[in-house]
């Protein structure tokens, strides 16, 4: 069935612990107990973060949970630590690197290009770059991305099924890659609906052949901007959207402000678990397009201490839980939709159901 996640997974890879640095001053430092077992010395999986980053839901969290994961599963040494700012990426992940860690897990793309240089720095230690691509990817360094254009699929087949007006719609943040994936699977989804079902549901805000579309307009940052992500939603649902896909980060909450003053208005959240993330507006949400990178870490941490690393784009999506489609409720779907979209999920991770996207890496 399609189910909520409960815990967020994230995991590290670990080395034979040697000598322990310690981080700069400026580092908020979280070690989990070292675990030693009985084959021979602890691997160990270290994990930068921003500080002040940790609420609950968010990508933080998600690697901090999958971190004890890791450490509670596969008998890892876990040290997760926090950068006050952008300037302390450099020197703690070297940090990182002379505490001997197996693997050092960088998340977010404002740390790609110190992961790649500390990588590049430090060729025996792994370094894993969550949600980014570096400019350069060395050997030791596996970025990993998210096939959000699957279970963007999923959200568009839910928001047809439950739309009543016969209109849908969806709209970014900004028109890059990494929102676009979100929108050609949302827009596939609807037309796969649309076939199985034989109906007519019209998607508005995204044209996936021109590669076009609704996207806000903020004079400040398009992803951090409620009132412009309130007025792209309005002009979605001037069209006569009832459920719409925002993929906006917290413009998006002004589209869930939209809702609650809308009676019948629907908004699907992108990146975490609205829900969680924006507890408030649970009421005002159908679902969320999930980026798990808790799972996505433990899975790619797992295959490196058990010798099956490899170097090269690590993809996490429908096959391996690291994206997923949660119901805003238990429940929210019913048996029906429920059963239907668990179907169309497995025919995917089978093949048998294409999601295709320009956006796609891996």
């Amino acid at each position: 069935m399609i189910k909520r996640p409960t815990a967020l997974a994230a995991g590290l890879l670990v080395l034979a612990l040697v000598g322990c640095a310690q981080p700069p001053a400026t580092a908020t430092k979280s070690s989990i107990g070292p675990t030693q077992t009985a084959a021979g010395p602890t691997y160990k999986a270290c994990l930068l973060t921003d500080a002040g980053s940790v609420s609950a839901g968010s990508p933080a969290e998600q690697a901090i949970e999958g971190l004890n994961r890791a450490q509670r599963e596969l008998g890892v040494e876990a040290n997760s630590v926090a950068a006050e700012s952008s300037a302390d990426y450099a020197p703690m992940l070297q940090s990182l690197a002379d505490e001997q860690c197996s693997m050092v897990v960088a998340l977010g793309s404002g740390m790609a290009n110190a992961a790649e240089a500390a990588a590049k720095a430090n060729p025996a230690v792994e370094f894993a770059l969550i949600d980014a691509i570096p400019n350069s990817t060395p050997t030791n360094l596996r970025p990993v991305v998210f096939n959000v254009q699957e279970s963007g699929f999923l959200a568009g087949y839910a928001a047809a099924a439950r739309s009543t007006s016969g209109t849908v719609g969806a709209f970014g943040g900004l028109n890059v890659a990494t929102v676009t994936a979100y929108l050609d699977g949302f827009v596939q989804g609807v037309a796969y609906f649309n076939q199985a079902k034989d109906a007519q549901v019209q998607v508005v805000g995204w044209d996936l052949d021109t590669q076009n579309g609704t996207f806000v307009r903020s004079d400040s940052d398009p992803y951090s901007d409620a009132p412009a992500g309130r007025a792209a939603a309005q002009t979605l649902a001037g069209q006569g959207a009832d459920v719409i896909m925002a993929v906006a980060g917290d413009s998006g909450v002004g589209a869930l402000q939209l809702a609650a003053e809308t009676s019948g208005l629907k908004v699907i959240w992108t990146g975490t678990n609205g829900c969680q993330t924006q507890a408030s507006y649970c009421d005002q949400q159908l679902g969320s397009v999930v980026k798990d990178r808790g799972t996505a870490i433990f899975e790619l941490i797992r295959a490196d201490q058990q010798g099956r690393g490899a170097s090269g784009v690590f993809t996490a999506g429908l096959r391996n839980d690291g994206t997923t489609f949660v119901p805003a409720h238990d429940g929210e779907f019913g048996s029906g939709l429920g059963s239907e979209l668990d179907a169309v999920r497995q025919q995917i991770i089978d093949g048998s159901v294409k999601v295709s996207s320009p956006a796609a890496i891996g």
